[in-house]
């Protein structure tokens, strides 16, 4: 009698060890389950913190003027502007021959006696403008054995300078970053007059659209720094008006 009731008590056992088992189980794993959740959601906020206190803090943030183009992103190297250097991971003095491996081949190309402007373009933006990269180039000497990089133009707002100055920015903010810039030289185009400055010492020079009471610039050429941009960047519009001496204040 004893001998069956011990059986009875074992068969009864059975399930609820097993259930309690299981429950200790599923209870186990659904708190690691809400620990991971919590564990992500306190990363998430300690990121958004973070990124909020860059927002806030850094220099991408500093506002310079009331156009939005005028604020200073933070650019990774491929989309930085320096003067008398390079435009992205495009630099002044680059072999031709390598262009092709940095942007693909380009859209144009226009060229004569070994020199050329090669264009490639890009997509249109919010402006519904269509942002184009030119650079010109080359011989590197009087071996006309290899031509190299001489200049670069971007009509892109994704390029700016370590300021932030981009296409889209203020003539005022122009003015603040580069206070030795002098105009030299206009033209007509799209029945809009272009104002083109240059900072000559710096090796960078900057398109100037007037619409209406507003400047805004248009294009960013980088060229070699002691020489005037007009040098090269003339070929592009032949007709433009030169201005031997004007003022920085034009």
């Amino acid at each position: 009698m004893q001998e069956q009731a011990n059986v009875s008590t074992t068969l009864i056992e059975r399930p609820l060890t097993a259930n309690f088992r299981n429950g200790f189980f599923a209870g186990t794993v659904m708190k690691w389950i809400i620990a991971i959740c919590m564990l992500c959601m306190a990363c998430n906020q300690s990121s958004q913190q973070r990124r909020t206190q860059v927002k806030n803090d850094s220099p991408g943030s500093l506002s310079v003027g009331k156009n939005p183009m005028d604020t200073i992103p933070v650019r990774s190297p491929d989309h930085m502007i320096m003067p008398g250097k390079s435009i992205g991971w495009v630099g002044l003095g680059t072999e031709a021959s390598a262009l092709e491996h940095l942007l693909g081949r380009p859209d144009l190309s226009d060229a004569a006696m070994g020199k050329a402007w090669l264009t490639w373009k890009g997509k249109r933006d919010l402006h519904n403008h269509l942002p184009e990269l030119n650079i010109y180039i080359t011989y590197r000497d009087n071996s006309m054995r290899e031509k190299i990089v001489r200049q670069i133009r971007t009509t892109s707002p994704d390029f700016s300078t370590e300021k932030g100055l981009s296409v889209y920015s203020s003539y005022d903010k122009l003015r603040k970053d580069f206070p030795g810039i002098k105009k030299v030289a206009s033209y007509q185009e799209d029945g809009r007059e272009i104002l083109l400055f240059d900072d000559r010492d710096q090796g960078i020079a900057f398109e100037i659209a007037i619409a209406g009471k507003e400047r805004i610039c248009t294009g960013i050429i980088v060229h070699e720094k002691g020489k005037g941009v007009n040098d090269i960047y003339i070929t592009l519009h032949p007709e433009m008006k030169i201005y031997t001496e004007a003022p920085a204040s034009e």
